[in-house]
């Protein structure tokens, strides 16, 4: 189980409406001072994730609880989030390449245009499988426990 903290800013219902800070890698790694991203994070500022769980540990607005997802989960989202629209890309600009003439004047054109369609349609479709009933229960984060309680 992988787990966060969160703060608790709504409730409705059994529902939390909770905010966790997003974090960023780079203040263990070694090349933190030169490097690129980690002046950019800087200057961006910190930035906060919006989601939903259920009250399972009783909390109230303020709380800060600690949230699980399941490694099983998380690798399986990745892999929907990140290789269905590779792969879409990757298929599209073949068969584009397949089925354009070798003649055609702008045939490189062509196909990059539909490789960013079939970029965008496994996008749609890595939202579609998101957003259907069965997957929204299986990477619907847990609270696992309180941690500190508003005063």
């Amino acid at each position: 189980m992988i787990e966060e903290q969160a703060q608790v800013i709504e409730i409705k219902g059994s529902v939390l409406f909770l905010q966790a800070q997003t974090q960023s890698a780079c203040g263990s790694c070694a090349a933190n001072k030169g490097c690129g991203t980690s002046l950019l994070s800087k200057i961006v500022g910190r930035k906060f994730t919006h989601f939903q769980a259920d009250n399972s540990v009783n909390a109230d607005v303020g709380d800060t609880v600690v949230v699980g997802i399941s490694e099983d989960a998380l690798l399986k989202g990745s892999l929907v989030m990140y290789v269905i629209p590779i792969l879409a890309m990757l298929l599209f600009a073949l068969l584009a390449d397949y089925f354009l003439a070798a003649a055609t004047q702008y045939r490189d054109l062509m196909t990059a245009a539909t490789a960013i369609m079939g970029l965008v349609f496994g996008s749609l479709v890595s939202k579609w499988y998101f957003s259907r009933q069965s997957s929204v229960h299986l990477f619907a984060p847990v609270v696992l426990r309180k941690i500190i309680a508003h005063k």
